[in-house]
């Protein structure tokens, strides 16, 4: 059984993650040459419509941890070419916890994983503030609190084309670290690849990384991605893929 989970996962994470995904210098270029003209401050693009989630208590989450991360949820507008969102910019949200002290280190993005959220890095960021780095958990595009409305795709060029508008935004495009697990850390790959100036240093947990097609998985009808979707939504399969990824089970923690 336990093998029969981690096939699901597996196939659903390289679904999701390589369908639409064909890196091109092409693609990069354009991208790049597309935020190069772009000059924004992250307090006007910060979305005043939105809402900090009252997670306290919903779902039986008890956490303090938790709900302190959710509390320093913001979402920032930030500008991606036109075929992920006709309006040139998108929704994505984001946690800053603020260096407590001041060094030298350079800022670091936190990136989670396959069907995850930014408060992944719930426990993790306040720590590395209080070491004296600047520290941001984003959600990718499709993920966590980002926006959903009027996005044409999610695929994996388009989370990677929105992780570096949110950088731009947010850190004026400065020199950086990026650290990404499973899906994140292919996405940090792929922006580290694209630009070599602004990512300095990258840190990889257990990381995937995106490929030139997969396959017959390429092919696969819409209306069956939909249904593994609704496999992974299952409360018992998640509640046993939880069990398998933690070593202290009562309270998730490794």
């Amino acid at each position: 059984m336990n093998l029969l989970i981690r096939k699901v996962l597996g196939v659903a994470t390289l679904f999701y993650g390589a369908k639409a995904f064909t890196p091109t210098t092409r693609n990069r270029l354009s991208a790049k040459s597309f935020l190069s003209a772009i000059s924004l401050s992250a307090a006007q693009c910060l979305d005043k419509s939105f809402t900090p989630p009252d997670i306290s208590g919903i779902g039986g989450i008890t956490e303090k941890a938790c709900d302190d991360a959710a509390m320093r949820l913001n979402r920032v507008n930030v500008p991606v070419p036109e075929y992920i969102c006709s309006d040139g910019e998108v929704g994505i949200s984001f946690i800053h916890w603020e260096a407590e002290k001041k060094t030298n280190t350079l800022p670091i993005i936190l990136v989670h994983g396959f069907d995850s959220s930014c408060l992944e890095y719930r426990r993790l960021g306040p720590k590395l503030a209080a070491l004296g780095i600047e520290t941001y958990a984003v959600d990718l595009l499709g993920w966590g609190f980002s926006q959903l409305k009027s996005v044409n795709t999610f695929s994996a060029q388009a989370k990677v084309d929105a992780l570096a508008g949110f950088w731009k935004v947010i850190g004026g495009g400065k020199p950086v670290c990026v650290a990404g697990a499973s899906l994140g850390g292919a996405a940090a790959i792929e922006y580290a690849a694209a630009y070599p100036d602004v990512v300095k240093a990258c840190v990889f947990i257990d990381a995937q990384g995106f490929v030139d097609g997969v396959g017959p998985m390429a092919q696969l009808p819409n209306f069956l991605a939909e249904a593994g979707v609704q496999v992974l939504k299952s409360v018992p399969l998640r509640s046993m893929a939880n069990e398998m990824s933690y070593f202290d089970t009562e309270k998730y923690a490794t």
